[in-house]
Parts: C-alpha cells; sequence; structure tokens
C-alpha cells in the first residue's frame, strides 16, 4: 500500500510547532537555572576556603589564623620632606632643638606647651641630633605619621602629653597612674614643676606631693626647701 506524501502545509505546520516547543524548552531551562550572581559567587568562593582550611587543620593539627591587618588612625601613605610637622615643648625651661652642632638650624621653645612648624626635612636632622631629647619626651611630634615612620610608636606609649603632665599638677583622679606610666626623664620634669610652684609659693596639694614622693622616691618638698634657700641666698647677694 503506498502512503500518500504529507502536504507541504502539513510539513510546514509541524516544523512551527516543533521550534514553539523546543524555544519553551530552552526557556524553561533559563528560568530554572538562573546565572548566578556577584553575591553567589563570593559564598562560594568563602565555602571552599572554609573546606581548604579545614582540610589543612585537620592534616597540620594545628589551627590555621587568619591574620587582619589593623587600620591605625591618622596614619597616610608618607610625609614629604617640605612639609610642616607641628612639634611642641614639653620642658618649663627654654629648648633649643638644632638640626647639627655649628652651622646647623636652630628652633627655640620658650616654655612649657609652646608650639612650631619645623620642615620634616629639619626634624629628621633633630630627631638624630636630639635623640636623647626625643626619647626623653622634652618635646613632643603632634604628628602620628612621623612617630610611626620614627619607630617610636612604643616609646610614645611612655611619653605623656601637654595634657596629661597638666591633670597630674592638678592632682586629677588619675594623676598617680599617668605618673606612673611616663618614663623616668619626664618625672623629673614633673617635679621640677611641683618644685616651681612650692618656691613660687603657688598653690599645690600636698597629698599630690605625698602620693609623687612616694611614686619616684625623691623627697621633692626637701628639695624645694633646697631651691628656696639657693634663691634667697642669691637674692642677698644681688642685693
Amino acid at each position: 500500500m503506498t502512503t500518500k506524501p504529507e502536504s507541504l502545509d502539513k510539513v510546514v505546520s509541524k516544523r512551527k510547532k516543533s521550534i514553539i516547543k523546543n524555544d519553551k524548552i530552552e526557556i524553561k531551562s533559563e528560568i530554572m537555572e538562573p546565572e548566578k550572581n556577584d553575591n553567589q559567587l563570593k559564598i562560594e568562593e568563602l565555602s571552599k576556603m572554609v573546606v581548604e582550611l579545614k582540610a589543612q587543620m585537620a592534616n597540620n593539627q594545628q589551627p590555621v589564623y587568619i591574620q587582619q591587618t589593623q587600620v591605625q588612625p591618622n596614619i597616610v601613605a608618607g610625609v614629604q620632606p617640605n612639609e610642616y610637622i607641628k612639634v611642641m615643648s614639653l620642658l618649663g625651661n627654654r629648648l633649643n632643638l638644632s638640626t647639627k652642632d655649628h652651622g646647623g638650624i636652630t628652633y627655640s621653645f620658650d616654655e612649657f606647651g609652646e608650639t612650631q612648624d619645623i620642615l620634616y626635612s629639619d626634624l629628621i636632622q633633630i630627631n638624630t641630633h636630639h635623640r636623647n631629647f626625643l626619647q626623653a619626651g622634652y618635646y613632643y611630634i603632634l604628628d602620628d605619621r612621623v612617630v610611626a615612620f620614627a619607630g617610636k610608636n612604643e616609646i610614645y606609649k611612655h611619653i605623656l602629653t601637654k595634657e596629661e603632665i597638666e591633670r597630674i599638677l592638678n592632682n586629677e583622679f588619675d594623676a598617680l597612674s599617668l605618673f606612673q606610666k611616663s618614663n623616668q626623664k619626664q618625672q623629673e620634669v614633673i617635679i621640677k614643676f611641683i618644685i616651681g610652684k612650692i618656691v613660687n609659693k603657688e598653690n599645690i596639694d600636698y597629698n599630690l606631693l605625698d602620693k609623687l614622693s612616694k611614686a619616684s622616691g625623691v623627697d621633692i618638698q626637701g628639695r624645694a626647701n633646697n631651691a628656696i634657700e639657693s634663691k634667697e641666698i642669691t637674692f642677698k647677694k644681688e642685693n
């Protein structure tokens, strides 16, 4: 029995249905398997990292630590040589800071808390030339970047600021703990401030005097009495 060939219209109709059907399958496939967004990829990457870390811990029998970088405030990329840096004197008498012994540049401070803007290129030389002054806290660099670059962060943990010294002199609640925090050279500076107050007959808290004398092992009142006696002798000689 001979099969009649399909008409052209029927063939075209079947092809259209097949194409439509295939399109529906592709569309359905796209809906069922959406593309992964960035968040999903990140989650998968983190999951893989956790799996790898666990495997490493199991193999090494030791905990694995992920190092975190601590961001320090006020620290920037660098300091330019021609940039001015603010520096403060923490002495009660005249302080001279020179770039070198002879022929250099000298910056002079006349009183406690006085500040000057010093060229960074000069300050580098000053820090080298007056290394002992820097470590003692006779002058204070008011720029965290410079302190960090000079490698003095650890030293500065034991150097008091102007405000902290004033808290001691005013016998605030934390006066003793601040005094004990400071280095020996700065303690001597604070004791001189107190002796100066006694000599000049300024108001002084004798409870503070007693606490600092015990903490430092220095007879502050005795030193003050000697300073008063020397002052009286000098006065008599001049008159």
